[in-house]
Protein backbone atom coordinates (compact mmCIF):
# COMPACT_ATOMS: atom_id res chain seq x y z
CA UNK A 1 0.00 0.00 0.00
CA UNK A 2 1.38 3.47 -0.86
CA UNK A 3 2.61 5.42 2.15
CA UNK A 4 -0.14 7.91 2.90
CA UNK A 5 2.11 9.91 5.23
CA UNK A 6 4.64 10.66 2.49
CA UNK A 7 4.29 14.31 1.40
CA UNK A 8 5.84 13.38 -1.96
CA UNK A 9 2.85 11.23 -2.93
CA UNK A 10 0.40 14.03 -2.15
CA UNK A 11 2.53 16.59 -3.99
CA UNK A 12 2.84 14.27 -6.98
CA UNK A 13 -0.92 13.78 -7.08
CA UNK A 14 -1.57 17.51 -6.76
CA UNK A 15 0.78 18.43 -9.61
CA UNK A 16 -0.49 15.73 -11.98
CA UNK A 17 -4.14 16.51 -11.30
CA UNK A 18 -3.62 20.26 -11.61
CA UNK A 19 -2.06 19.82 -15.05
CA UNK A 20 -4.82 17.49 -16.23
CA UNK A 21 -7.50 19.81 -14.83
CA UNK A 22 -6.05 22.82 -16.65
CA UNK A 23 -5.82 20.92 -19.94
CA UNK A 24 -9.36 19.52 -19.54
CA UNK A 25 -10.78 23.02 -19.10
CA UNK A 26 -8.69 24.47 -21.95
CA UNK A 27 -9.70 21.71 -24.36
CA UNK A 28 -13.29 21.76 -23.05
CA UNK A 29 -13.26 18.08 -22.16
CA UNK A 30 -14.77 18.76 -18.72
CA UNK A 31 -16.71 21.65 -17.24
CA UNK A 32 -15.67 23.17 -13.90
CA UNK A 33 -17.79 20.84 -11.75
CA UNK A 34 -16.57 17.88 -13.79
CA UNK A 35 -12.98 18.91 -13.12
CA UNK A 36 -13.66 19.18 -9.39
CA UNK A 37 -15.16 15.68 -9.27
CA UNK A 38 -12.30 14.24 -11.33
CA UNK A 39 -9.69 15.74 -8.99
CA UNK A 40 -11.29 14.07 -5.96
CA UNK A 41 -11.47 10.69 -7.71
CA UNK A 42 -8.00 10.96 -9.19
CA UNK A 43 -6.46 11.92 -5.87
CA UNK A 44 -7.80 8.83 -4.11
CA UNK A 45 -6.67 6.55 -6.93
CA UNK A 46 -3.15 8.00 -7.14
CA UNK A 47 -2.56 8.02 -3.37
CA UNK A 48 -4.10 4.65 -2.55
CA UNK A 49 -3.57 2.80 -5.81
CA UNK A 50 -0.58 4.32 -7.52
CA UNK A 51 0.20 5.94 -10.84
CA UNK A 52 -0.23 2.72 -12.82
CA UNK A 53 -3.88 2.48 -11.78
CA UNK A 54 -4.42 6.17 -12.43
CA UNK A 55 -2.84 5.87 -15.89
CA UNK A 56 -5.46 3.26 -16.79
CA UNK A 57 -8.31 5.60 -15.86
CA UNK A 58 -6.61 8.50 -17.63
CA UNK A 59 -6.25 6.43 -20.81
CA UNK A 60 -9.99 5.68 -20.68
CA UNK A 61 -10.73 9.40 -20.33
CA UNK A 62 -8.41 10.50 -23.14
CA UNK A 63 -9.40 7.82 -25.66
CA UNK A 64 -13.12 8.26 -24.92
CA UNK A 65 -12.85 12.03 -25.36
CA UNK A 66 -11.04 11.64 -28.70
CA UNK A 67 -13.57 9.10 -29.99
CA UNK A 68 -16.46 11.33 -28.88
CA UNK A 69 -15.04 14.30 -30.78
CA UNK A 70 -14.52 12.18 -33.88
CA UNK A 71 -18.10 10.93 -33.62
CA UNK A 72 -19.50 14.45 -33.28
CA UNK A 73 -17.53 15.59 -36.34
CA UNK A 74 -18.60 12.54 -38.36
CA UNK A 75 -22.26 12.06 -37.44
CA UNK A 76 -23.08 15.11 -35.32
CA UNK A 77 -25.07 15.24 -32.10
CA UNK A 78 -28.46 14.45 -33.61
CA UNK A 79 -28.59 10.83 -32.48
CA UNK A 80 -27.54 11.22 -28.87
CA UNK A 81 -28.13 13.66 -26.02
CA UNK A 82 -24.44 13.96 -25.10
CA UNK A 83 -21.59 16.13 -26.31
CA UNK A 84 -17.87 16.05 -25.58
CA UNK A 85 -17.97 18.42 -22.56
CA UNK A 86 -18.51 16.13 -19.59
CA UNK A 87 -19.93 17.28 -16.26
CA UNK A 88 -19.73 16.01 -12.69
CA UNK A 89 -22.57 13.54 -13.16
CA UNK A 90 -20.72 11.82 -15.98
CA UNK A 91 -17.47 11.83 -13.99
CA UNK A 92 -19.11 10.24 -10.96
CA UNK A 93 -21.06 7.76 -13.07
CA UNK A 94 -17.86 6.43 -14.62
CA UNK A 95 -15.29 7.19 -11.92
CA UNK A 96 -16.97 6.51 -8.58
CA UNK A 97 -16.92 2.70 -8.91
CA UNK A 98 -13.19 2.59 -9.83
CA UNK A 99 -12.42 4.85 -6.88
CA UNK A 100 -14.38 2.62 -4.49
CA UNK A 101 -12.67 -0.43 -6.01
CA UNK A 102 -9.38 1.04 -4.75
CA UNK A 103 -10.61 2.58 -1.51
CA UNK A 104 -12.60 -0.31 -0.03
CA UNK A 105 -9.93 -3.02 -0.49
CA UNK A 106 -7.33 -0.70 1.05
CA UNK A 107 -9.54 -0.15 4.09
CA UNK A 108 -10.28 -3.87 4.40
CA UNK A 109 -6.69 -4.93 3.54
CA UNK A 110 -7.88 -7.18 0.71
CA UNK A 111 -5.71 -9.17 -1.65
CA UNK A 112 -4.07 -6.99 -4.32
CA UNK A 113 -5.45 -9.29 -7.05
CA UNK A 114 -9.02 -8.66 -5.92
CA UNK A 115 -8.45 -4.91 -5.84
CA UNK A 116 -6.95 -4.95 -9.33
CA UNK A 117 -9.81 -7.08 -10.64
CA UNK A 118 -12.48 -4.85 -9.14
CA UNK A 119 -10.81 -1.74 -10.49
CA UNK A 120 -10.35 -3.12 -14.00
CA UNK A 121 -13.89 -4.49 -14.01
CA UNK A 122 -15.26 -1.03 -13.21
CA UNK A 123 -13.07 0.91 -15.65
CA UNK A 124 -13.48 -1.78 -18.30
CA UNK A 125 -17.27 -1.62 -18.13
CA UNK A 126 -17.25 2.18 -18.33
CA UNK A 127 -14.77 2.21 -21.24
CA UNK A 128 -16.55 -0.58 -23.11
CA UNK A 129 -19.94 1.08 -22.72
CA UNK A 130 -18.59 4.45 -23.88
CA UNK A 131 -16.94 3.08 -27.01
CA UNK A 132 -19.94 0.87 -27.70
CA UNK A 133 -22.15 3.96 -27.69
CA UNK A 134 -19.82 6.11 -29.78
CA UNK A 135 -18.79 3.53 -32.38
CA UNK A 136 -22.33 2.15 -32.49
CA UNK A 137 -23.51 5.50 -33.87
CA UNK A 138 -21.49 4.83 -37.03
CA UNK A 139 -23.71 1.80 -37.77
CA UNK A 140 -25.66 2.55 -40.97
CA UNK A 141 -28.66 0.46 -40.10
CA UNK A 142 -31.04 0.80 -37.20
CA UNK A 143 -29.94 -0.75 -33.90
CA UNK A 144 -32.16 -3.19 -32.04
CA UNK A 145 -33.55 -2.95 -28.53
CA UNK A 146 -31.70 -5.54 -26.47
CA UNK A 147 -34.84 -6.80 -24.71
CA UNK A 148 -37.17 -7.24 -27.70
CA UNK A 149 -34.80 -7.06 -30.70
CA UNK A 150 -37.14 -4.61 -32.41
CA UNK A 151 -35.50 -1.95 -34.56
CA UNK A 152 -35.28 1.45 -32.89
CA UNK A 153 -33.74 4.83 -33.59
CA UNK A 154 -30.10 5.47 -32.79
CA UNK A 155 -29.57 6.81 -29.29
CA UNK A 156 -32.53 4.91 -27.82
CA UNK A 157 -31.65 3.66 -24.31
CA UNK A 158 -30.94 -0.08 -24.47
CA UNK A 159 -30.27 -0.13 -28.23
CA UNK A 160 -27.44 -2.38 -29.44
CA UNK A 161 -25.71 -3.01 -32.77
CA UNK A 162 -22.80 -5.05 -34.18
CA UNK A 163 -20.67 -1.89 -34.30
CA UNK A 164 -21.49 -1.23 -30.67
CA UNK A 165 -20.23 -4.62 -29.51
CA UNK A 166 -17.19 -4.22 -31.75
CA UNK A 167 -16.41 -0.96 -29.95
CA UNK A 168 -16.95 -2.71 -26.63
CA UNK A 169 -14.43 -5.45 -27.42
CA UNK A 170 -11.88 -2.97 -28.83
CA UNK A 171 -12.05 -0.97 -25.60
CA UNK A 172 -11.52 -4.06 -23.45
CA UNK A 173 -8.57 -5.29 -25.52
CA UNK A 174 -6.91 -1.87 -25.27
CA UNK A 175 -7.53 -1.65 -21.53
CA UNK A 176 -6.39 -5.21 -20.83
CA UNK A 177 -3.18 -4.72 -22.82
CA UNK A 178 -2.45 -1.43 -21.08
CA UNK A 179 -3.10 -2.92 -17.63
CA UNK A 180 -0.72 -5.80 -18.39
CA UNK A 181 1.99 -3.45 -19.71
CA UNK A 182 1.70 -1.25 -16.62
CA UNK A 183 1.87 -4.24 -14.29
CA UNK A 184 -1.65 -3.76 -12.94
CA UNK A 185 -2.88 -7.08 -14.33
CA UNK A 186 -1.53 -10.52 -15.09
CA UNK A 187 -2.11 -11.92 -18.61
CA UNK A 188 -4.89 -14.07 -17.13
CA UNK A 189 -6.66 -11.09 -15.55
CA UNK A 190 -6.27 -9.06 -18.74
CA UNK A 191 -8.01 -11.84 -20.69
CA UNK A 192 -10.73 -12.28 -18.07
CA UNK A 193 -11.47 -8.56 -18.39
CA UNK A 194 -12.93 -9.08 -21.87
CA UNK A 195 -15.90 -11.33 -20.98
CA UNK A 196 -16.48 -9.48 -17.71
CA UNK A 197 -16.59 -6.14 -19.55
CA UNK A 198 -18.93 -7.50 -22.21
CA UNK A 199 -21.26 -8.72 -19.47
CA UNK A 200 -21.07 -5.34 -17.71
CA UNK A 201 -21.87 -3.50 -20.94
CA UNK A 202 -24.76 -5.85 -21.67
CA UNK A 203 -26.14 -5.21 -18.19
CA UNK A 204 -25.93 -1.49 -18.92
CA UNK A 205 -28.00 -1.99 -22.07
CA UNK A 206 -30.54 -4.15 -20.23
CA UNK A 207 -30.93 -1.52 -17.53
CA UNK A 208 -31.25 1.17 -20.19
CA UNK A 209 -33.99 -0.73 -21.97
CA UNK A 210 -35.74 -1.86 -18.79
CA UNK A 211 -35.68 0.56 -15.88
CA UNK A 212 -34.17 3.78 -17.24
CA UNK A 213 -36.63 6.62 -17.67
CA UNK A 214 -37.55 7.23 -21.31
CA UNK A 215 -39.35 10.17 -22.86
CA UNK A 216 -40.70 11.26 -26.24
CA UNK A 217 -39.75 14.70 -27.50
CA UNK A 218 -42.86 16.70 -28.38
CA UNK A 219 -40.91 18.66 -30.98
CA UNK A 220 -38.77 16.14 -32.91
CA UNK A 221 -40.59 12.94 -31.91
CA UNK A 222 -37.45 11.09 -30.82
CA UNK A 223 -37.30 8.68 -27.88
CA UNK A 224 -34.85 10.36 -25.51
CA UNK A 225 -33.36 9.80 -22.06
CA UNK A 226 -33.82 13.35 -20.77
CA UNK A 227 -37.16 14.79 -19.54
CA UNK A 228 -36.40 18.00 -21.46
CA UNK A 229 -35.61 18.04 -25.17
CA UNK A 230 -35.68 20.64 -27.93
CA UNK A 231 -36.18 23.31 -25.27
CA UNK A 232 -39.39 21.90 -23.81
CA UNK A 233 -40.81 19.24 -21.49
CA UNK A 234 -40.79 15.79 -23.10
CA UNK A 235 -43.61 13.26 -22.75
CA UNK A 236 -42.92 10.48 -20.23
CA UNK A 237 -43.09 7.01 -21.79
CA UNK A 238 -41.68 4.34 -19.46
CA UNK A 239 -39.09 3.42 -16.85
CA UNK A 240 -38.24 4.97 -13.52
CA UNK A 241 -37.93 8.74 -13.63
CA UNK A 242 -35.16 8.70 -11.02
CA UNK A 243 -33.05 6.28 -13.09
CA UNK A 244 -31.20 8.23 -15.76
CA UNK A 245 -28.22 7.28 -17.93
CA UNK A 246 -25.75 8.32 -15.22
CA UNK A 247 -27.40 6.07 -12.64
CA UNK A 248 -27.43 3.20 -15.14
CA UNK A 249 -23.71 3.72 -15.79
CA UNK A 250 -22.95 3.77 -12.07
CA UNK A 251 -24.88 0.56 -11.41
CA UNK A 252 -23.30 -1.26 -14.36
CA UNK A 253 -19.74 -0.20 -13.40
CA UNK A 254 -20.28 -1.41 -9.85
CA UNK A 255 -21.59 -4.73 -11.17
CA UNK A 256 -18.69 -4.95 -13.62
CA UNK A 257 -16.27 -4.54 -10.70
CA UNK A 258 -18.03 -7.22 -8.66
CA UNK A 259 -18.17 -9.67 -11.59
CA UNK A 260 -14.44 -9.53 -12.36
CA UNK A 261 -13.51 -9.54 -8.67
CA UNK A 262 -15.69 -12.63 -8.12
CA UNK A 263 -14.21 -14.41 -11.15
CA UNK A 264 -10.70 -13.65 -9.90
CA UNK A 265 -11.50 -14.95 -6.43
CA UNK A 266 -13.01 -18.17 -7.82
CA UNK A 267 -10.32 -18.85 -10.41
Amino acid sequence: MPALASPLIHLEAAIILAIIAALSLKLKLLDLKGVTASIAIGYVIIVLGGLNYFAILLAFFIISSIVTRLRVKAVGELHIDKDWVRGWRNVLANGLAPMLAILIPRILSCDERIMAAGYLGAVGTAFADTLATEIGLFYRGKPRLITSLEKVEKGTPGAVSPYGYLGCIIALIILGALAWILGAASPKLALMLIPAGVIGTTIDSLLGAGIQGKYKCRECGRIVENPHHCGQQAQYLSGLTRINTHMVNLISTILGALILAALTALL
